[in-house]
């Protein structure tokens, strides 16, 4: 291996690592200037995700529909597809697996495994109009998926509110039937279930069917040049068409996993923006799958950790999205940071 290869493998490490402790520092910057200790809030935010066992099962899964996510955005963006819907194909995979649980009384086992795949044919349904559009009128995926997500969270929200309203005061479902759910892989107070072993094996498949596959091959080799693969016999579109419905795929079952894991019902607003974060953790990953595991991590430790940063500091939680926020800016600076780290022999 040449030097130079070398150095670029090291750059595309380290530019992501870059991009963290460069938005960690501003966003400690910000909360000094909020009159806060920037090293208290950081080690509550250690402390609320990892701090014992319980709270690193908590961060675990966290992690599950955030790597699901990523791992979605990572499937499209490798077609060159920029999903921008993941977040409503998530929130509509989950009311299809809640639906299907409640209503759709079938034998144990089977009944959990139809339940996981209604969710799944849920989010590649939503993804499949952007898809259909695109293939047929040339239509932007960019903004057809990110303009569905609204369509999708109203619907969604007329449908909880409205006529599958549980005998509840609180907006969501009647819970799902026992045979629906995923069952702890750990005792109760962990609170960790089957969806963290289902998330690991969607990740190992992924990669798989990308790196292994024809299929796969083809779904990189239109996003690294679309016009050499339409001349090698590829139909660009078809695999846009593809990756699209596999990235709603997953998308829906992100949803799945916390409807029936988590949840236990269908819930209004469920996701906090898990599909919008999936994008920073696949950018961030290189949308290389098993990276996403570590980038998907990271965003859940964040999230679980801001409940103790601003109960025990008084930091609003709401700092863990500006630190999002940033990732993504300094990940789009990256020829700025490869610029800089070229002139350092």
């Amino acid at each position: 291996m040449t030097s130079n290869k070398k150095r670029e493998i090291l750059q595309e490490l380290l530019i992501p690592v870059i991009a963290v402790v460069l938005s960690l520092l501003i966003g400690g910057i910000i909360i000094a200037l909020l009159g806060f200790n920037p090293f208290d809030a950081y080690g509550a935010l250690i402390q609320g995700s990892m701090g014992s066992l319980v709270s690193f099962t908590m961060t675990l899964k966290t992690s599950v529909p955030l790597i699901l996510a990523g791992l979605a955005v990572a499937v499209a963006f490798k077609s060159s597809a920029f999903n921008i819907g993941v977040e409503g194909q998530l929130m509509f995979g989950g009311l299809c697996a809640g639906l299907v649980g409640i209503y759709v009384p079938l034998p144990p086992g089977l009944h959990l495994v139809v339940t996981l795949l209604a969710g799944m044919l849920g989010g590649a349904l939503v993804a499949f109009f952007p898809a259909i559009l695109n293939t047929a009128c040339n239509v932007s995926v960019v903004i057809s998926t990110i303009m569905l997500n609204y369509v999708v969270q109203f619907f969604v929200q007329f449908c909880v509110m409205g006529p599958f309203h549980g005998d509840t005061s609180a907006p969501a479902t009647d819970p799902l039937l026992a045979s629906a759910t995923l069952p702890n892989i750990l005792p109760a107070r962990y609170q960790l279930n089957l969806g963290f072993i289902i998330m690991i094996l969607a990740v190992v498949l992924v990669y798989i069917f990308m790196n292994k596959t024809t299929k796969g091959y083809q779904l990189t080799a239109v996003g690294l040049n679309a016009t050499a693969s339409e001349f090698s016999g590829m139909s660009v579109k078809k695999n846009i068409f593809m990756a699209l419905l596999l990235s709603g795929a997953i998308a829906g079952l992100a949803g799945s996993i916390e409807v029936t894991g988590t949840l236990k019902r269908m819930v209004n607003g469920f996701s906090t923006g898990y599909g919008f974060s999936g994008i920073p953790i696949a950018l961030m990953a290189r949308n290389n799958p098993f990276a996403i595991i570590l980038t998907g991590f990271f965003f859940g430790m964040m999230r679980s950790g801001s409940f103790l940063m601003q109960a025990t500091v008084g930091v609003s939680s709401d700092m863990v999205g500006i630190i999002q926020g940033l990732v993504v800016v300094f990940i789009c600076l990256e020829n700025l940071i490869r610029y800089y780290m070229n002139r350092i022999k």
